[in-house]
């Protein structure tokens, strides 16, 4: 599966081995809407995906019954929320990320960080907003001078030049389960590690290796693994983060 800090909602693809008939009905009836993905270490585990399902698929390989589920976080969010309402003279683009958000939480996003979303610019005239709740974070975070996306269920809007104020950088070298070399070019870095289900979209990360040290912020995670087998691994890809002030740089 892969993260992305883009708007379009992450996917996953999950194969799930031998599951009982009743509950392969229930998932493709719709009786069961939404999976929930945990992965990790006995010292530490978290959930490294949480979405609703779009499609199923069922195939045999030899004694073994296979599901195939296709899964969007944030999907029913992301394509079906409208919203419906007037905001007043002197609205922000915070309150328009609020109203996103709200209708966002009716199709099943449960909350939100808006923080990065600009309080200070006050709009002189009311408006009135009817259209797709992702237009409008749309706008709130282009105005705002920030990203957004739905993460693990989560509405986040993140400064485009900065991390998540709430997230500590993540120290990644050989201790701490990095797998090979870092790779830079033109838009910053790529390394692989031992899954790590801590990490986040938009977290900070420093990386310490022979040739590669410095603070970055994570844009795409891609976790892989199988039951079947010993590989569990977590790709990133990060832009240069300038430790001085925090804010995201071009190499």
């Amino acid at each position: 599966m892969e993260k992305t800090a883009t708007q379009d909602p992450n996917k996953a693809k999950i194969d799930v081995y031998n599951l009982s008939q009743t509950t392969v009905s229930k998932i493709e009836s719709g009786e069961l809407k939404r999976i929930v993905l945990q992965a990790g270490y006995e010292t530490h585990s978290a959930v490294i995906f949480d979405g609703n399902i779009i499609s199923t698929s069922q195939t045999r390989t030899g004694a073994d019954t296979i599901l195939s589920i296709e899964a969007g976080d944030g999907q029913n969010g992301y394509a079906y929320s409208l919203v419906n309402e007037t905001v007043g003279a002197g609205y922000s683009n915070s309150e328009i990320a609020t109203k996103s958000f709200n209708s966002m939480k009716e199709r099943g996003v449960k909350d939100a960080q808006i923080k990065a979303a600009d309080e200070e610019t006050k709009y002189p005239r009311g408006r009135v907003m009817f259209g797709a709740a992702r237009t409008y974070a749309r706008q709130a975070s282009s105005n705002s001078g920030a990203q957004w996306s739905v993460q693990d269920g989560h509405l986040v809007f993140c400064k485009t030049d900065g991390t998540r104020d709430d997230r500590e950088a993540f120290v990644l070298n050989k201790y701490s389960g990095m797998e090979g070399a870092p790779k830079t070019d033109k838009d910053g870095l790529t390394v692989s590690c031992r899954l790590n289900a801590l990490l986040r979209i938009y977290d900070p990360i420093r990386v310490e290796s022979e040739f590669v040290n410095g603070d970055y912020k994570i844009l795409s995670l891609t976790h892989s693994g199988d039951t079947h087998g010993n590989e569990w691994t977590t790709e990133i890809k990060a832009c240069s983060l300038d430790p001085s002030t925090k804010r995201t740089v071009k190499k």
